[in-house]
């Protein structure tokens, strides 16, 4: 753990950028987005430290929108190599999203290159929350505002210095390469940065503290497979997707060949669950016609299924679903809803 002040920070990063792509984030109508710095722009008015989460999820510089995956014919056999990126502000929930989608892309029998390669090459410079976002629920996924793991190096403001924790042999390496001015964190500080976590994790606890479960939520889902519960509570979805764009856990992807040239390109892009053709089949014939069949199978797949498959719900509290949805549906109204009717027995109402 060391210390450094903003302007020897300011100065690594500089170098970094020299070597690498590096993005930041910066703040845009009211919301935080990464952006990268061309290293002949680089200005210390570039640097921010972001309170909360970005709008857009970090899986995105792992798992692209839109990917070229393959091209036929091809004139080489193999995978296209990875360029490293630096990325500076990634939170806690978008750090273990990507353990998740890891579950999926990154381990089994059929691993995707592509997403193996990124997750070995890019640079995770983390930063714990300032906030509490008005969406954020992290506390109820049992995850914490701030990294524990799984981070190259860590940042958290103390004051106006900055405390760096080290989190991998490559963020000791960079450490060493590009950052100069460290000090041994004294126990004062250390103890400050607990100080802080513990006052903000308290923070996204009290907003949250009226969803109170009493079962986990596999449980009350599994209640609930043959309700018609689900019609009732996605009546005002308007089928956008965008839940499933900008959860940084969703991984479904549909495969599409087009022409390029004298050749083919096999095309990568996101899909979404909450789509019509998202699960049709041979015939034009789908087994989830019904939007409210849709609406069921997010949950199911994030807190049943994931859960039997892989041990682990596929949901961090980002609450980045909550605060795009159009049709104004809270995750975790939803979930409370399905375990009330569960645990108090309560009529459905589907006037």
């Amino acid at each position: 753990m060391y210390q450094i002040s903003q302007r020897n920070l300011l100065i690594g990063l500089k170098k970094l950028n020299e070597k690498y792509p590096l993005y930041l984030p910066m703040q845009k109508n009211g919301d935080f987005q990464f952006q990268r710095v061309a290293p002949n722009t680089w200005e210390e008015d570039n640097w921010y430290y972001a309170p909360i989460r970005t709008s857009l999820p970090l899986k995105s510089f792992y798992y692209p929108p839109r990917q070229k995956v393959a091209e036929y014919p091809a004139d080489q056999n193999g995978v296209d190599e990875v360029t490293p990126v630096v990325i500076v502000g990634a939170k806690a929930c978008d750090i273990h999203a990507l353990n998740i989608i890891d579950r999926v892309y990154a381990e089994g029998d059929y691993p995707d290159p592509y997403y193996v390669q990124a997750r070995k090459a890019h640079i995770i410079i983390s930063t714990d929350c300032l906030e509490a976002g008005e969406y954020c629920y992290c506390t109820l996924m049992n995850y914490q505002p701030y990294p524990k793991a799984d981070f190259d190096l860590n940042l958290s403001l103390i004051d106006d210095n900055y405390l760096i924790e080290i989190g991998s042999e490559k963020g000791k390496q960079i450490l060493n390469e590009y950052f100069s001015g460290l000090k041994e964190a004294p126990d004062s500080v250390i103890l400050q940065r607990e100080k802080n976590r513990e006052s903000l994790t308290e923070q996204v606890r009290k907003q949250n503290e009226q969803f109170r479960y009493y079962e986990t939520h596999q449980e009350a889902i599994e209640r609930h497979l043959d309700s018609d519960a689900w019609a009732e509570l996605s009546k005002t979805c308007v089928e956008c997707g965008i839940c499933t764009q900008i959860c940084p856990t969703c991984h479904c992807f549909l495969l599409i060949d087009q022409p390029s040239e004298a050749r083919y390109e096999r095309m990568k892009v996101w899909d979404s669950c909450f789509f019509a053709g998202y699960s049709r089949m041979a015939g034009g014939l789908t087994p989830r016609l019904r939007l409210a069949d849709r609406f069921k199978n997010r949950f199911y797949h994030k807190f049943d299924s994931f859960v039997t498959n892989f041990g682990i719900e596929a949901c961090t509290g980002c609450g980045r679903c909550v605060e795009g949805c159009m049709g104004k549906i809270d995750l975790r109204e939803v979930l409370l809803e399905l375990e009330k009717r569960v645990v108090l027995k309560e009529p459905l109402d589907l006037t």
